[in-house]
């Protein structure tokens, strides 16, 4: 029975061997200058976020999601791939431009959901619970943009930059 368990147990993580690469390779990009550290975080990003998107198909059995769900390999992974990589880096640039890719694809990736699921049908949904999903989902993306000030961000490691160099 233990033998049977891990077996199915093995089957359904697979997609771990495309996360982990993924991951490690990012990993890697925080060693490499801009020049091959940018273009390898996204190739990172989405092999990690394809890896991702595998694992919640597997868990849940639900393969119709791919729908829509490419809008979080592009832009969103490779906004996110941006954004962490400039992050590491401390590079504001980067980061503008990768949280606004992420932004986007996160949109894309709510309104293509709300139509294939709810408006189309895909998973079975209907309007009577839709409506409610939509105006809780949008709220909810509404407060997550709110409470993550890049600006704020960027001028707080400026002024750490600055005292940095003054020493």
């Amino acid at each position: 029975a233990d033998g049977m368990f891990a077996d199915r147990l093995g089957a359904n993580l697979w997609p771990l061997r495309t996360i982990v690469p993924g991951v490690a390779l990012f990993v890697g990009t925080l060693f490499m200058d801009e020049k091959i550290g940018v273009p390898l975080s996204i190739v990172s990003a989405t092999t990690t976020m394809t890896g991702v998107i595998l694992m919640v198909h597997v868990l849940t059995d639900y393969w119709a999601t791919w729908a829509y769900s490419w809008t979080l390999l592009f832009p969103t992974a490779v906004g996110f791939g941006l954004l962490a990589y400039g992050l590491a880096k401390t590079n504001p640039k980067l980061r503008r431009a990768g949280w606004r890719l992420t932004k986007v694809g996160l949109g894309l990736f709510l309104v293509f959901g709300v139509f294939f699921e709810f408006i189309i049908g895909l998973g079975g949904f209907s309007l009577n619970y839709g409506w409610p999903l939509l105006l809780i989902s949008l709220g909810l993306f509404a407060f997550s943009l709110r409470g993550f000030d890049l600006k704020e961000y960027d001028r707080l490691l400026d002024k750490e930059a600055d005292k940095k160099a003054s020493f």
